[in-house]
């Protein structure tokens, strides 16, 4: 079967000075590219408006692949639009220079939720998540607990939840309360993180699935988009609830990546003088990607 990838930007805020930029480019190495921008009222027609935060940009996708599913993609490679990936990848020869198997899901990681700093400042989000909100019925989209469980089993993954206590006969808005409140006292008093559902965290500003898995994925991040849980708990625990493979940036041929460069790693970028066309010429066979590269600085 032949690939055809739909490549979607991402813009956590708008920003429409960078769409003829990324046009530029991405053009000759994508025939499908499109602009995922909030609140767009322009009228290019690659360039699909979406409405929520950019904390839950899960549900960006889950609003563009309302437009897109139609049009007999393969796979949606999703990525930042101040993130720029290796230029040796087209859609031609995506899968086989990355790495990345075409019949899996793939982000740059999947974290314990055992394991999250609970200084992030969105753990208090994960640990106030609830399946179980007035006005929203998530509960009826998303997988049982149980469910979740084994799904997170299956791809080697634990989860630390909280104890079951005898709320059966409480109304279910008390029960709820109660249980958020000691899931909160755990984690100021006794440093211990627990959830109400299985939940994984990781980075997730270039994601890729396969058209085969995509309807679900999305119906799992539009729910946690509503549920207004972050973004970078949100994708990875849907990727894992929908897809059979999933893989990370340790398991691909270009593992590796430069993320929010540190004073000792700035050489990259500095060297490059802001000059996308030499950064195309010395960009490392091996690395991924360079995020972020603030497009408005170069040249």
């Amino acid at each position: 079967m032949e690939t055809k990838i739909a490549l979607l930007i991402i813009y956590n805020h708008r920003y429409d000075k960078n769409i003829p930029r990324i046009e530029q480019i991405y053009a000759g190495r994508f025939s499908h590219i499109y602009h995922i921008v909030p609140f767009y009222d322009g009228y290019q027609e690659n360039v699909i408006p979406v409405y929520d935060n950019s904390f839950q940009f899960q549900g960006y996708i889950s609003q563009a692949y309302q437009h897109l599913k139609d049009g007999g993609f393969t796979h949606f490679v999703c990525v930042a639009d101040d993130m720029v990936i290796n230029p040796a990848l087209d859609e031609n020869n995506f899968f086989e220079v990355s790495g990345i198997a075409n019949d899996a899901c793939f982000t740059h990681k999947f974290s314990d939720t055992t394991k999250i700093n609970r200084r992030w400042y969105h753990t208090k989000d994960a640990i106030r998540f609830s399946v179980f909100n007035r006005g929203l019925e998530i509960d009826a989209v998303l997988p049982s607990t149980d469910q979740a469980l084994q799904a997170f089993a299956t791809h080697g993954f634990q989860t630390r939840l909280v104890p079951e206590w005898p709320y059966n006969k409480l109304r279910r808005p008390i029960k709820e309360f109660l249980l958020r409140i000691r899931r909160m006292v755990w984690y100021r008093l006794f440093c211990q993180v627990y959830y109400r559902y299985p939940l994984l965290g990781g980075y997730s500003d270039m994601i890729v699935v396969p058209a085969q898995v995509m309807p679900t994925f999305c119906q799992y991040c539009g729910a946690f988009a509503a549920a207004r849980l972050f973004v970078e708990i949100a994708i990875p625990t849907a990727m894992v609830l929908s897809s059979p493979r999933i893989q990370s940036i340790a398991d691909i041929h270009m593992n590796k990546f430069l993320i929010f460069p540190r004073k000792g790693e700035k050489n990259i970028l500095t060297s490059c003088d802001f000059s996308y066309d030499k950064l195309v010429r010395e960009f490392p066979q091996d690395m991924l990607y360079i995020h972020p590269v603030k497009l408005s600085q170069w040249k």
